[in-house]
């Protein structure tokens, strides 16, 4: 993603489709988190760092269902960017003339995020090897597994 413009049109994406900023929030806190300064180049070019400063302001966030959750994505991919080695003194300049960045840098954001629909299926317990929407919450079974003695070996 570091190869082609991603933030650009990602931003004008979310401007579009001002219902949509906290999908391309969670987004852009994942991009960043991978440390690819190509990517935090990109958002200094496109001025993304005033953009999501504004969405911190609440500006743009209304018609969210959970914006306390999208500012926590900002929060951290603003974070992320500052450990940019080579454009992380560049994001700090900016977020330091901010003062809706003083009010959040500090604050613990992981309360406001919570776990996707589609985060279980993969990665949550599953029922004897099946893929099963993640709840949150796992029932073991108190007793083990059945074991197949009949699997044709004659030893």
């Amino acid at each position: 993603m570091a190869a082609l413009e991603t933030i650009g049109p990602l931003m004008a994406g979310m401007k579009a489709r001002a219902d949509m900023a906290g999908l391309a929030c969670e987004a852009l806190n994942r991009m960043f988190q991978k440390e690819q300064t190509e990517l935090v180049a990109q958002a200094l070019r496109v001025e993304l760092v005033p953009y999501l400063l504004r969405l911190l302001e609440g500006i743009g966030l209304e018609t969210l269902d959970n914006p306390s959750a999208t500012k926590a994505q900002i929060v951290k991919a603003l974070k992320s960017m500052t450990r940019s080695l080579q454009y992380g003194e560049q994001v700090n300049e900016i977020l330091a003339k901010s003062s809706v960045w003083s009010a959040f840098k500090d604050q613990k954001h992981d309360l406001f995020i919570s776990e996707s629909q589609t985060a279980g299926y993969l990665t949550g317990p599953g029922v004897a090897g099946y893929l099963t929407a993640g709840t949150g919450t796992t029932v073991m079974p108190n007793v083990p597994p059945p074991v197949d003695n009949d699997s044709g070996d004659q030893s």
